[in-house]
């Protein structure tokens, strides 16, 4: 992906107005759904991914939980939409990688994980 956003591996306390704004953004367009909107008492335990322009507007944020689950990504409508949840879901990777967690993975809604 050519670089149109920067990508930062955060913790909740870091951001956590940016990332909660991204998700209410993007829930209001209806791209996230009202349940994985607000912040929760799993966003502090978290690391969070937040993808921001080159003219400093975060687009998009992602977190991954202790157990190793990615969740919550969020992505405003953008000309390379696909690019960037990916670049989260791989930020996110490296990130468990490099903390130790093993199996990274996504829940579906019928509650079966998927590896990612």
């Amino acid at each position: 992906m050519q670089s149109v956003v920067t990508l930062h591996c955060i913790a909740w306390s870091d951001a956590a107005t940016l990332l909660q704004d991204v998700r209410v953004a993007v829930c209001a367009i209806g791209l996230l759904s009202a349940e994985e909107m607000p912040a929760d008492e799993v966003d502090p335990l978290s690391r969070h991914a937040l993808a921001v322009t080159k003219g400093g507007r975060a687009i998009g944020c992602a977190r991954i939980t202790p157990q190793g689950c990615i969740e919550r990504i969020a992505v405003m409508p953008h000309e390379q939409r696909e690019q960037v949840i990916a670049a989260l879901i791989g930020e996110l990777k490296d990130y468990a990688r490099h903390a130790g967690l093993d199996h990274p993975h996504r829940r579906l809604p019928s509650g079966d994980a998927i590896p990612v």
